[in-house]
């Protein structure tokens, strides 16, 4: 049991997500101390239009600003006190709203502070310290002075328990009753009423002989209710199912894009109010029961009812606040993609930069030929490769695959790159220099590592005056040998773990020498890891085979692979980044 007295702060910045947090705080205390689903929805009303009221206008700089809310429970009495520190503002000075003759004069907004007035039972205000107070008083349901805690169940609400009964139960007048001796049926002829939002606390002899004449629709099948064009003169209460508001083709591919209305909601009272057609598909599932109310008996009848009237309000004003939810973020989540692609952008600039992607890549060292493609199956990837003469002869090539896709894989990779290019002009021709080199960037990549990303990477240094060739492997696929006269084979390469794991792996180092007119292409997995429509692999086998019918040059071999690829994969999109290297020896002077 709750204590009769108890006092609850909040306190906020002027901001937009005040309102919300306002609401959130608020039905959190109304369920605590059991205030009650009507109390709540007024203190939550009143609170969401002070607040915004709050936030919009009593502020004339751009400065954070507090707004204080004390929720205040007494034994016969709950307050909600919100106060402020902007300008000046009694919202009991200001008059009663006029009543437009017509729907058209009326005008939007505007409303707010009198239906505080409305909805709190006692309302009022003072000026003190430079702040404004406005204290807002409603009767505290359930609490009795000599009771305490007490829990009734409001006239016209369902009180059934939703668990059988078990026989045989002592009554409370003392008397036993060994079996069921109810009926079973509903006494009221339309029971459903009690489970309807638009009629709660709406006496049954109100509504009883109206919507008795009302007709019902069962759909067995899923059936589209309403779509956009199509004029709406009735208001659908469900009483079984569910219907599903789609404001996209529910055949198209938004299909998944939805929002339900329940069992004791309702449809189509906004396009009746309007007189506008329907603007969304409205679909009824399979099993749903809905009650269909003309809008001459809604707005003659229903409508004039006080209750009705506040329920359809309330109903209204849910989806309102709702839908403006759903907009704020829908913008913010528009907003965020946008600031996301700008990023995507940025970063492959600068990725694509950092390639060297030129042809020939080094036409002024004609004793090789060394050609290079990259393509992406994303905006940014992971595939890297780099080629560059630490000398005048000797040339240091690298290519490499970071894990993952997207931001995170494209910083590794100009890490990875970057790292690369410095150690590979550090202490250039002495023993082990090759070694070192993939040793500083395991190191580097595993320090500070908490993504716990890694890279296989192959790097090599090729003396272009004798073809002599060193290089080591960290996980990477085997680069492809093409040696003149002889059918493509995988260069043997020592067994190495991947960069960035571990940062105290020794690198083993391998050798070889590359002829006049040899070729080395190296490649990453999303060649060999290519899939056809039936799931296939393109594999190391075919790409062999490739190879062995390409043209004597490195472009003529990179557009033979790619073009092999593609005959391979037909409508299959790539699944991942497709990078090649090729280096072919021309001659050595």
């Amino acid at each position: 049991m709750h204590s009769a007295h108890a006092r609850r702060s909040l306190r906020l910045i002027n901001d937009s997500g005040a309102i919300s947090a306002a609401s959130a705080w608020l039905r959190a205390l109304g369920e605590a101390f059991e205030l009650g689903s009507e109390l709540v929805f007024r203190l939550d009303l009143c609170a969401s239009e002070l607040v915004a009221n709050i936030v919009s206008h009593a502020f004339d700089d751009e400065a954070p600003h507090t707004i204080a809310l004390d929720l205040i429970l007494e034994p016969q009495a709950v307050k909600l006190v919100v106060a402020d520190d902007g300008r000046e503002f009694d919202p009991l000075g200001l008059p009663e709203p006029v009543t437009p003759a017509t729907l058209e004069e009326a005008s939007v907004g505007g409303l707010g502070v009198h239906l505080v007035r409305q909805f709190a039972e006692q309302v009022s205000y003072e000026r003190a310290s430079g702040r404004n107070q406005l204290t807002l008083g409603w009767a505290r349901p359930g609490y009795s002075r000599t009771g305490g805690l007490r829990t009734p169940v409001r006239r016209g609400v369902d009180r059934r328990s939703p668990q059988p009964a078990v026989f045989p139960l002592l009554r409370c007048d003392g008397k036993l009753v060994s079996r069921d001796e109810r009926s079973g049926h509903e006494r009221r002829v339309l029971g459903f009423i009690s489970r309807l939002d638009l009629f709660r606390d709406v006496p049954y002899a109100l509504i009883e002989g109206l919507l008795a004449h009302c007709a019902q629709r069962d759909y067995p099948d899923e059936y589209v209710v309403l779509q956009p064009g199509m004029r709406n003169e009735q208001v659908a209460l469900v009483l079984y199912g569910r219907l599903r508001v789609h404001f996209e083709d529910p055949d198209g591919p938004a299909a998944g894009n939805y929002t339900i209305i329940g069992a004791g909601e309702c449809a189509g009272e906004l396009s009746i109010i309007d007189g506008e057609p329907a603007s969304s598909w409205v679909v009824a599932e399979a099993g749903t029961r809905l009650l269909l109310i003309e809008a001459h008996t809604f707005f003659s009848e229903l409508l004039p009812l006080p209750q009705v009237a506040r329920n359809l309000l309330r109903l209204m004003a849910g989806r309102m606040r709702l839908a403006n939810h759903q907009a704020i973020e829908q913008v913010r989540s528009s907003l965020a993609l946008e600031r996301l692609q700008s990023e995507l952008r940025t970063a492959r600039e600068i990725q694509s930069g950092m390639l060297p992607l030129r042809s020939p890549m080094f036409a002024e060292h004609p004793e090789v030929d060394c050609e290079a493609s990259i393509q992406q199956a994303r905006e940014i990837g992971g595939d890297f490769f780099d080629a560059f003469f630490i000398d005048e002869s000797r040339l240091f090539f690298a290519i490499g695959d970071v894990c993952g896709k997207g931001m995170p894989a494209a910083l590794l990779m100009m890490r990875t790159l970057t790292t690369l290019r410095a150690e590979a002009a550090r202490k250039q021709g002495q023993k082990g220099h090759m070694e070192r080199v993939m040793e500083r960037i395991n190191r580097k990549l595993a320090l500070n590592n908490e993504r716990l990303l890694f890279a296989s990477l192959f790097i090599g240094l090729l003396d272009t005056r004798d073809g002599s060739l060193r290089y080591t492997n960290a996980g990477h696929h085997r680069p492809a040998l093409i040696r003149r006269g002889h059918a493509p084979t995988l260069l043997k390469v020592p067994r190495n773990p991947i960069a960035g794991i571990d940062p105290t792996v020794d690198y083993a180092l391998g050798e070889a020498r590359l002829g006049a007119g040899d070729l080395l292409l190296l490649y990453t997995d999303g060649v060999t890891e290519a899939m056809n429509e039936g799931g296939e692999l393109f594999g190391e086998a075919r790409l062999l085979a490739t190879l062995a019918a390409a043209p004597d040059s490195a472009a003529g071999v990179i557009e033979t692979v790619h073009q092999a690829m593609r005959l391979f994969r037909g409508e299959q999109p790539p699944s991942d980044d497709v990078t090649l290297l090729a280096l072919r020896a021309v001659g050595h002077g």
